[in-house]
């Protein structure tokens, strides 16, 4: 098994996204995994998931720790940041770099190729960015894992309404509440349908819409991703409405898988990798076709044989098999090396 690193870029705690999720798995398969986490703890390390533990004291891990670590594990570092590259091969050293390419933030690009270079594998999350990538490094080892579901959310205990939950029929988007959500589109919807309540579940990113003169809009901020299940259970129709932009075309929406699992119904904007979800999401092209579709979505009722359909597609791509997946790179990544691995 390997020590894999996860240098930092966010809180362990912050919303439940692809870097917790695989550290995770990559977990409970052996690996030792240690997460760089933003904020200060109240001990050198903290065991949060089995085999994974988080540090902020970087200079007593590199002096005390790792050294003990790199006399009997291959070190590998695992990053999301493609900017982090000069801090991780000057201060962690690693045997193996693996850089996870899971967003296409622009401002972000030219620091790419030079991390590229530098890893000795490269992974994705999208079908466009696969494409992009395959292309313009032809000579570089390339894996394809997309996000997955949360296993938990295929099992969700009933629980009463939550008190923040509007009574009467909802409809949802639950993620960061962030420019790239189509704010006009959302407004829209809401003057369309005032006797549904819009919500919106996610910590604040960047700008967003003014929804003050729209008494069916509730922006209920960030929930501890284990709470969003109680929320799930209670929504009627779960929005992605992204607006077309560079990063939401390249995106492979954790929020859609965690919204399957649930068996609650989905509508996203015509994003590539939601066309690919289809039936199991629906998908319209402009905002009319939205709005039209979600009509028919709220006065049409749900049937048991779609919502079984719809956890069964999320099933089958659990973050479980998305760990496997990311242990095989791994482990590819020690052979060409010719490090030893258990």
């Amino acid at each position: 098994m390997a020590v894999i690193i996860y240098p930092r870029t966010m809180n362990w705690s912050y919303m439940k996204q692809r870097p917790q999720q695989l550290m995770a798995q990559l977990g409970s398969l052996g690996h030792q995994v240690f997460f760089e986490n933003l904020a200060p703890l109240d001990k050198e390390f903290k065991e949060i998931e089995p085999n994974v533990y988080l540090f902020t004291d970087t200079k007593t891990f590199l002096h005390k720790k790792l050294p003990a670590l790199r006399k009997q594990h291959p070190i590998v570092v695992w990053t999301t940041w493609s900017k982090l590259r000069t801090r991780i091969s000057t201060l962690f050293k690693p045997d193996i770099t693996i850089y996870d390419c899971c967003d296409e933030f622009p401002h972000w690009a030219k620091y790419e190729p030079k991390m590229i270079d530098e890893a000795d594998q490269v992974v994705c999350t999208a079908e466009v960015i696969h494409t992009r990538l395959s292309l313009a490094y032809p000579d570089k080892p390339l894996t394809l894992i997309p996000n997955g579901a949360d296993s938990s959310f295929f099992h969700i205990p009933f629980s009463e309404r939550p008190a923040d939950l509007p009574p009467g029929p909802v409809v949802a988007y639950i993620g960061a509440w962030a420019y790239w959500v189509d704010h006009e589109l959302f407004a829209k919807a809401a003057i369309r349908f005032p006797d549904v309540h819009f919500v919106s579940i996610g910590a604040p990113y960047g700008s967003s819409g003014d929804y003050s003169n729209l008494p069916n809009v509730h922006i209920l901020g960030e929930k501890p991703h284990q709470e969003l299940k109680r929320y799930l259970k209670h929504i009627d129709v779960a929005l992605i409405p992204f607006q077309y932009h560079p990063i939401t075309l390249a995106t492979n929406p954790v929020k859609a898988y965690e919204y399957m699992a649930s068996g609650v119904r989905v509508l996203s904007t015509a994003l590539p990798e939601c066309i690919a979800m289809e039936p199991h999401v629906t998908t319209a092209t402009t905002h009319d076709d939205f709005l039209g579709k979600l009509a028919a979505m709220l006065h049409r009722p749900d049937t048991a044989e779609h919502k079984l359909a719809r956890i069964a597609y999320a099933r089958e791509n659990r973050w479980v098999e998305r760990g496997l997946k990311a242990d095989q790179v791994i482990r590819q990544a020690i052979i060409d090396k010719g490090l030893s691995v258990q």
